[in-house]
């Protein structure tokens, strides 16, 4: 690790000396806290295999370099906001809301929990620590997706995902053998659990964005955590609509939208007020940002807040208008549109780090990765998988 990173910081421009100096203060934590640790226009890739446990240790150990510095950050940041010194304070503090929340998790996904106590250890962090990050950060994810057919009919889904400025960078591509469940690639942020879209070994494919839910007084988990559990337990769309019904969901939410190798998409919204499937209709994209559409279902759940819910507004009505104009993805995923730019850099404080599109027939995807650069590129499950 000491010569990767003494090869990184002097690519940009640290000096020896400094690097050395850096590194006896505290290693790889110091020299990235200097925000060298987002690097946007590029992307992490990893493959694990095995036990969760295990799995998650493996992804640790890949993402020391991103996630300590920013754990680091975002644990001072929450700390300050509640008036706290340190982040170890914060930990003390929150100690016994903590611990439930691990409870809770363990008791409903303990797969999950195991991954996430893996990857506690690959990092070389404390679990109470670990799990304070994890935790604590519940966003909504200010994305887009957009689902429609090709020239042949067949399904595609596509995503982008919006993020802080300071967090470009931070998404990752894991492809995972698992012990058990389906082989499956899938993206999320580095040092977690919080799958936000990806394609399985089956074509199930799948890509999210965060919608404000009620936190429930019920023995659950938060919904990035559930959405990890679709692809390695669901070959179909109607399997993975059923599956999502059944999720113990406590706090957050997403909408999902869902295609596969059989050619069905369709569109889910999730919190802990329950599930709502809003289905293709012919002719129509389905296309979602990050307010509840079933008028039912959006009055058993809080609005979005602003600034998210006029910049969702603007995305989703800017979409519509680009599928009925017949626009290529390639152009919706890279639009910059000022009426609500679908790549966003910067709109109110919102930054697309990537974007991806799946077709579940043909098992592959394209793959933007990049701000303010954008690229594109197509990969295969065959290939990835094999």
């Amino acid at each position: 690790m000491y010569a990767r990173n003494k090869e990184s910081v002097q690519a940009k421009g640290i000096s020896r000396r400094d690097f050395g100096r850096l590194w006896a203060l505290g290693g790889s934590a110091v020299l990235l806290g200097r925000d060298l640790f987002a690097s946007p226009g590029k992307m992490l890739r990893l493959e694990t295999h095995g036990s969760p446990f295990s799995r998650g240790k493996q992804q640790g150990e890949a993402c020391r370099d991103l996630f300590y510095p920013w754990m680091e950050r975002y644990l001072r940041k929450r700390a300050e906001g509640h008036e706290l010194s340190s982040r170890a304070e914060l930990v003390r503090r929150f100690k016994k809301d903590l611990e439930q929340w691990q409870r809770d998790m363990e008791a409903v996904y303990p797969e999950g929990f195991e991954e996430c106590r893996g990857i506690a250890a690959g990092l070389g962090v404390d679990e109470p620590t670990y799990f304070a990050a994890h935790f604590f950060d519940w966003p909504v994810r200010s994305c887009t997706v957009v689902g429609f057919r090709d020239a042949k009919g067949r399904p595609l889904v596509s995503k982008t995902d919006d993020i802080r400025e300071w967090e470009l960078g931070m998404n990752i591509m894991e492809t995972t053998r698992p012990e058990q469940g389906h082989r499956h690639v899938h993206f999320h942020f580095a040092g977690t659990i919080w799958t936000v879209a990806g394609i399985n070994e089956h074509g199930l494919a799948m890509g999210m964005n965060g919608i404000n839910g009620p936190v429930a007084n019920q023995r659950g988990m938060h919904s990035l955590d559930g959405l990890h559990t679709i692809l390695p337990n669901c070959a179909t769309v109607n399997e993975a609509i059923e599956h999502i019904r059944r999720l113990p969901i406590n706090a957050g939410g997403f909408s999902l939208l869902l295609g596969d190798a059989d050619g069905v998409l369709s569109l889910v919204e999730k919190t802990a007020a329950g599930t709502a499937v809003l289905p293709e209709k012919e002719g129509s994209a389905l296309v979602h940002t990050n307010e509840i559409l079933d008028a039912e279902f959006a009055r058993t759940n809080p609005q979005a807040r602003e600034p998210i819910r006029t910049n969702s507004r603007r995305r989703y009505d800017n979409a519509l208008r680009l599928t009925r104009a017949e626009k290529k993805i390639n152009e919706i995923m890279t639009d910059r549109s000022p009426q609500g730019a679908i790549c966003q850099r910067g709109e109110q404080g919102m930054y697309t780090d990537f974007a991806a599109v799946f077709s579940p027939v043909e098992k592959k995807f394209r793959l933007w990765i990049g701000y303010p650069k954008v690229r594109v590129e197509t990969l295969h499950l065959k290939t990835l998988l094999s």
